[in-house]
């Protein structure tokens, strides 16, 4: 089964719907009914069939998927004790998309440095196994194939040049800042995935919620389901919460902002970098400027360690895949994309067939809140509406590639329900 989304919507245009509640008051929030569930298609098939569907389900996102729902399958097969060069290989497949992602929306405010950017993203990519844009680095229990020294080498000398070019970005992010739109602070909690040590970790192994800059709750992957419930289950728009608050106070947000608001980046720069966010306007294109600073230094860091790793040689991508051994669990794979947390939740008996999977996106968590900023921007006047309600999609940042589209050519149509 295949899905082409352009033959189900426009990606280039959006549509925004106003509607009044009980008081007369009008609401606005983006219309994701095009936007299908994919969770189905998973059911019925073998785990290792499920694996190479979610190197395909999204274009835009392919590697959040691929490693989430490896991460679900190394739950499933009981291999979640990967070896620490495998862990290495998945990470620097992640961080590179998560450079590519944001290397984009660089390329306005400095070219040269955007594809500078995007340029070593690409290696990333390569160097961890996968040099197309649909990847096939990991597989249950580790990685195809380790890093190629020499490649490493070649990425690490890359990156000093980088890392400037991304403080070059965050320092642009910070001074068009004060001529962003400005919303208020979103009242519900923050929610990203932190490491072992407490700090955000975009690969991490735990769930930190945060309100106000203030630990709520921390939790492990396996209790996904008790933590987080689905207002509307199945639907486009499922409205997602936190179960002990509710569907309304427990609504959330994801992403660069909420990665950035749930503790102190473990890395130099980016961390100065966030003390001026956090005590600043908040806004989503500096943090994902702050955030691909971090990563890049991340990868400094990871690379040496890679290296120090196979110098030592002797060393196994993953154990035999003859025949992996699946038991008959509930599982969640998570990883903190570049949009924020995507969560593949799947279901297998002991042959391994999925008999049920739920796929939460980020825009689908991040639509309440986006609801919110689209309500706050119709209230403006009409010259600067249209300006608002695009700023309120760049800011929420929909899975759409019209979260991208140059200021005035978002194509957004807004219908007004009475």
């Amino acid at each position: 089964m295949k899905i082409n989304l352009d033959e189900i919507i426009d990606p280039m245009q959006g549509r925004v719907v106003i509607s009044p509640d009980s008081q007369g008051k009008s609401h606005a929030h983006f219309d994701l009914q095009g936007l299908p569930r994919i969770d189905g298609m998973l059911v019925g098939k073998s785990a290792l069939e499920a694996l190479k569907m979610t190197e395909h389900l999204c274009g835009i996102c392919p590697v959040a998927h691929h490693l989430a729902g490896i991460r679900a399958l190394d739950a499933l097969s009981g291999n979640t004790e990967i070896s620490r060069e495998a862990e290495l290989t998945r990470r620097l497949l992640h961080y590179g998309s998560v450079v590519e992602t944001h290397s984009l929306r660089f390329l306005r405010q400095d070219r040269d440095s955007g594809v500078r950017l995007k340029k070593v993203s690409k290696q990333m990519l390569v160097v961890a196994g996968s040099p197309g844009h649909f990847p096939v680095t990991a597989i249950p229990g580790g990685v195809r194939n380790l890093p190629n020294i020499e490649d490493l080498q070649n990425l690490q000398a890359e990156l000093p040049a980088v890392i400037a070019s991304a403080e070059k970005l965050c320092e642009l992010a910070f001074n068009k800042q004060s001529h962003a739109e400005v919303f208020s602070q979103f009242a519900g909690a923050d929610l990203a995935l932190i490491n072992e040590d407490g700090n955000p970790d975009i690969f991490g192994t735990r769930v930190r919620a945060a309100r106000a800059g203030s630990t709520w709750k921390e939790f492990d992957f396996e209790e996904w389901n008790q933590q987080v419930a689905e207002e509307n289950p199945g639907a486009p728009a499922p409205h997602p919460y936190l179960s002990a608050l509710g569907p309304v106070p427990g609504r959330y947000r994801v992403g660069p902002v909420a990665q950035l608001s749930v503790g102190d980046l473990p890395s130099e720069l980016a961390s100065k970098a966030q003390a001026r966010w956090l005590a600043g306007g908040r806004d989503a294109a500096s943090a994902r400027a702050i955030i691909t600073l971090h990563v890049l230094e991340k990868t400094v860091e990871l690379v040496s360690e890679l290296l120090s790793l196979l110098e030592l040689g002797e060393l196994e991508a993953c154990p035999p895949q003859e025949q992996v051994p699946f038991q008959e669990v509930v599982a969640t794979g998570l990883v903190d994309g570049p949009r924020g947390l995507l969560a593949h939740t799947y279901r297998s008996d002991s042959q391994g067939i999925i008999t049920s999977a739920t796929i939460l996106t980020p825009t689908a968590q991040n639509e309440p809140w986006l609801a919110d900023l689209l309500t706050e921007a119709i209230d403006r006047e009409d010259v600067v509406r249209q300006a608002a309600l695009e700023q309120s999609i760049r800011e929420a940042d929909p899975c759409l590639p019209l979260s991208s589209a140059p200021e005035g050519q978002m194509g957004l149509r807004v219908d007004t329900q009475h």
